[in-house]
Formats: C-alpha cells, structure tokens, sequence
C-alpha cells in the first residue's frame, strides 16, 4: 500500500489513510512493518553494476546460494533499441532533388 499525497500537503498511507504525515518519507517510515508482514521465499538485493549491466544488456544472470542449495535465476528487461528508420531513395526521387538543387543553385548565382 503507498503513500499518497493529500490535498493539504501531507500525507497519508493508503486511500483511507488518515492525512496525517509531513513527507513520504515520514510515511513510508511510520509505515514499515506493513511491508515486512510478507513472507518471502528469497529476497535479492541488486548491485548497482548489476543493474548498469541489466540496463545495457538487458539480461544478467545470478546464481543464488541459499541453505546450501545453488539457484541460476535469470532477469530479463525490455530495453528499447534504437532502430534507425531505413529508407529507399528512387532514383526518380534523386533526379527530382537533383533538379531541385541545381534550380538552388542559379538562383543564388543569379543573386550574387
């Protein structure tokens, strides 16, 4: 459940909240033990190289060891490649901006 900002500029924890807090941060504070209720299979904790490289790659791969047991787990993120738009001149379009600049061209001769 978030923190969410009210119309007086405080804040409150969830859509019922009472609007009682200064800063989200104060929220999220106050508010701790209602995230750490969940039980969790594992927690991982990423570094920041390790998100450079999922940012750039895309992929990184993690073996886990936990109570003696090894785990290879695989994250994956959808970066957006830049496509470059490829486009085909004709050769009648190339005759038509050849004719066009050479029409550039002596009308800046004709004006010097």
């Amino acid at each position: 459940m978030p923190c969410l900002e009210c119309e007086n500029n405080l804040w409150k924890f969830g859509e019922t909240g009472k609007c009682q807090y200064e800063s989200k941060s104060q929220c999220d504070e106050a508010n701790a033990d209602y995230y750490n209720d969940v039980d969790y299979d594992h927690s991982f904790h990423f570094t920041h190289e390790m998100m450079e490289d999922l940012h750039e790659d895309g992929e990184l791969i993690v073996l886990v060891e936990e109570e003696g047991k090894e785990m290879t787990i695989r994250f994956t993120y959808d970066i957006e490649e830049e496509h470059e738009e490829e486009y085909e001149i004709e050769e009648d379009e190339i005759m038509d901006l050849a004719k066009e600049l050479k029409e550039i061209n002596n009308k800046y001769k004709n004006n010097i």
